[in-house]
């Protein structure tokens, strides 16, 4: 099973956000432990290094950050492809209409998000953490 999980799921285990934490860390055990393979879009890995840049005030952490990352997905990438899918998808966001055409160009058709609301109309399967982790059971 090929899974997009969202920046803000790793982030919420990346910058021990205790709120949301649980459910969060549940996915990437999960990953970890080999239950499905997941992907981020090449687009995360930037977002990511700036938020938690912005976050720790630490560049080498933010570059940790990225590389824990890498370590845990595997890299859908974005190209001018993926670019004009997600410019001219029905989708509010554009950040995540870059993910969720980045998904599908790699052959991804389940994305893990808190916002779920972000991907309704992505064409993907759309789990919540909880709800991804009540359906690995």
């Amino acid at each position: 099973m090929r899974v997009l999980i969202d920046t803000n799921v790793i982030l919420d285990v990346l910058l021990n956000r205790l709120e949301f934490l649980e459910f969060s860390a549940a996915v990437l055990k999960r990953l970890w432990e080999r239950q499905f393979r997941g992907y981020v879009a090449a687009t995360t890995l930037t977002n990511i290094y700036f938020i938690v840049r912005r976050a720790t005030r630490n560049t080498e952490e933010a570059m940790t950050a990225v590389d824990k990352t890498l370590q845990w997905c595997a890299v859908a990438p974005v190209n001018r492809r993926v670019l004009d899918a997600a410019r001219f998808a029905d989708m509010k966001d554009f950040e995540d209409a870059v993910q969720a055409a980045a998904a599908k160009n790699a052959g991804i058709d389940i994305v893990v998000t808190r916002d779920k609301t972000g991907f309704l109309d992505s064409g993907l399967r759309v789990y919540s953490p909880e709800e991804f982790v009540e359906a690995m059971k």
